[in-house]
């Protein structure tokens, strides 16, 4: 099989991890082992694409630290394609499939009621060649920023001295996480960056190969897993796609925060989902949303936004004003752009990167052939690591026509199973967005409200609160009912074989107070509990896609 470091893309699994503030080691993960573990790893964003026994894997990687301490390792089955991605889309991609939240308000309060402007509820519920030592390194090739090495052993114990003597940590537990793979026959793809290589160059790897089910190895993730980490995954595909051997939840949305929008809902709404999944056993997956309408050309980063600041850029014929109008984009990733710089024209010792910003600061550290030299060199960087990457990850997409957002989230000791999926084409989609209805009455001087579900809760119609006094404003009110609501099995065909389904009462919420909730459950206050890396409201503001500057 022909390896190049840019090969065509067909799948994607996204992975990423992020870092705990304050740590001062080196923090590098994209599931499963990193260099100087123990490591919290806060979350994983998966995506699947699956043609037949197709899959392919696109994997981003986040990473704080050394560039030298980076390292990275994943099992594989056979031997992958390889080739990396843009964090472009990533961004794009959780932004545009997000559930939203809307809650329709019907009728007003009593007037007496309207001095109070965040009125919170505080209320009462009712309801290549041998690697010695039994190891055999299958190939060694440069991918993108990345040295890889592709082994493979018989050996669990073995193939753990190998990966810990090459620099790959793996902890007490290498060993014992190791093995089920290398039992399974699986491959290990092992990675590092390239001498010339910092951490601003590091890029998704995307990997293809094949296997019967899209399956996510979690239980190499146990050597590195926060308390109740988010797992995100997409799967592209021709039907609905479905957890295996996981249940699939539906969780109860009478806890949610419908009441500050649609952003705090989302918030909520991860809190929510991991108190589910603790109800239903840890392991099993909820789907923000299943269908055949999303557009990618719509939603996801664009290649012509990089080609276009491209020829913008080249027009600029000072060398020095080419640089600084580069460093000072906001087109280009600026981890990426910075990476570049301090490859191809690195700066005096002890010089500050603000130099790149200033054209007469640039003049002044560089000579006109310096600067001339390394112009030629940034774009040629530009174009092989920033825009090819994109449309990689690009193509993952092409002719795709199901999409499936799944969530969970996973402690350490809840994985124990890898997560297998596959596509169920009997199944009906869920929409992305999730509605309710207020409704809001003075009657004798006194507000009363109440709370129906409505479209993609899969409670339409629905009344699930009544409440008395100021309805909630900002938090949510404090709801005695359990979090999960339906959990089943779901196969390859046929409808889902129910193993839990609960009624509740409709919730009888008393009294209202301008101090706030008692917001004690997860999934109910401004930000709800658990959630994992992505429900932590670390949400980009600004830039969500490719931005065009204003010229």
């Amino acid at each position: 099989m022909n390896r190049k470091s840019s090969l065509p893309v067909v799948l994607s699994f996204t992975m990423f991890a992020m870092s705990l503030s304050g740590v001062s080691r080196a923090i590098a993960c994209g599931g499963f082992f990193c260099q100087l573990v123990p490591i919290d790893q806060a979350g994983e964003q998966i995506v699947f694409r699956v043609d037949g026994n197709d899959v392919t894997a696109m994997v981003l990687i986040q990473y704080v630290g050394d560039a030298q301490d980076f390292s990275w390792v994943v099992p594989v089955p056979g031997i992958p394609e390889l080739s990396v991605g843009s964090d472009a889309v990533f961004t794009a991609l959780e932004s545009s499939t997000r559930p939203q939240f809307v809650l329709e308000t019907i009728g007003q309060r009593c007037p007496s009621d309207e001095d109070v402007f965040f009125g919170g509820n505080s209320s009462d519920s009712a309801e290549d060649g041998a690697g010695g030592d039994g190891v055999n390194v299958v190939e060694r090739l440069a991918v993108g920023p990345f040295d890889v090495e592709i082994v493979s052993s018989d050996d669990a114990a073995a193939l753990t001295t190998w990966l810990n003597s090459n620099g790959y940590d793996l902890t007490d537990r290498g060993e014992e996480l190791i093995e089920p793979y290398v039992t399974e026959g699986m491959n290990f793809v092992a990675l590092k960056l390239q001498q010339n290589q910092g951490v601003g160059d590091i890029e998704p790897l995307i990997m293809k190969y094949q296997t019967e089910n899209a399956t996510i190895p979690i239980r190499l993730t146990a050597v590195a897993a926060q308390e109740d980490m988010g797992v995100l995954v997409w799967l592209l595909g021709q039907a609905r796609a479905v957890p295996l051997n996981y249940l699939h939840v539906t969780p109860n949305y009478t806890r949610l925060n419908w009441y500050s929008g649609t952003f705090n809902a989302y918030a909520s709404y991860q809190g929510l989902i991991t108190a589910a999944m603790d109800e239903a056993g840890g392991q099993g997956f909820a789907t923000d949303y299943a269908g055949a309408d999303y557009d990618a050309d719509a939603s996801l980063p664009l290649v012509a936004s990089y080609t276009d600041e491209l020829v913008f850029l080249a027009n600029i014929d000072d060398d020095a004003e080419f640089i600084a109008d580069l460093s000072n984009t906001f087109v280009f990733p600026q981890d990426k752009v910075l990476a570049i710089l301090g490859r191809e024209l690195p700066l005096p010792d002890g010089e500050d990167v603000f130099i790149y910003n200033v054209p007469e600061l640039l003049n002044e550290s560089f000579t006109e052939e310096e600067l001339a030299d390394a112009r030629a060199k940034i774009i040629v960087q530009i174009n092989e690591t920033i825009v090819t990457p994109l449309e990689e990850a690009l193509a993952v997409f092409d002719g795709m026509p199901y999409m499936t957002r799944m969530y969970t989230t996973l402690s350490a000791d809840e994985m124990t199973l890898d997560p297998s999926f596959s596509f169920n084409p009997d199944l009906d989609g869920q929409p992305l967005i999730r509605q309710a209805t207020m409704n809001v009455d003075c009657n004798f001087g006194a507000t009363s409200w109440t709370l129906t579900l409505g479209e993609g809760t899969d409670r339409n119609g629905e009344l699930v609160i009544n409440g008395s006094g100021d309805p909630p404003g900002f938090s949510a009110p404090t709801i005695d009912q359990e979090s999960m609501w339906r959990s089943e099995r779901v196969d390859t065909s046929g409808p889902p074989e129910v193993e839990t389904l609960r009624t509740f009462g409709v919730a009888r919420v008393i009294g209202a107070d301008s101090g706030g909730s008692d917001n004690t459950a997860c999934g109910v206050g401004l930000f709800g509990c658990g959630g994992g890396a992505v429900g932590t409201l670390v949400i980009t503001m600004f830039g969500l896609g490719l931005l065009k500057r204003r010229r």
